[in-house]
């Protein structure tokens, strides 16, 4: 299955919390999940955990901006998000 093209970080992630909140995943849908967390497992850990993070604190802030960097710099690499 090929991951699609999504046309901002944002939609990524979006998509990937909707599936990992879905109760009935069917098995393209685990598929794709599993295609899109393995991306995401290509951030460290503390930036991983930054993108979740709803602190508003400054450095908060900044740790999660570049983990979204790190992560869109990713999505671009592997065309998953348009450049």
């Amino acid at each position: 299955m090929k991951t699609p093209a999504y046309s901002s970080l944002t939609a990524f992630l979006a998509h990937h919390r909707a599936l990992g909140n879905s109760s009935s995943r069917g098995a393209d849908d685990e598929l794709l999940f599993a295609e899109m967390s393995a991306v995401l497992n290509t951030l460290p850990p503390d930036e991983l955990s930054a993108l979740t993070l709803i602190d508003d604190k400054p450095a908060s802030r900044r740790h999660r901006e570049r983990a979204e960097l790190h992560l869109r710099r990713e999505l671009i690499a592997r065309g998953i998000i348009a450049g």
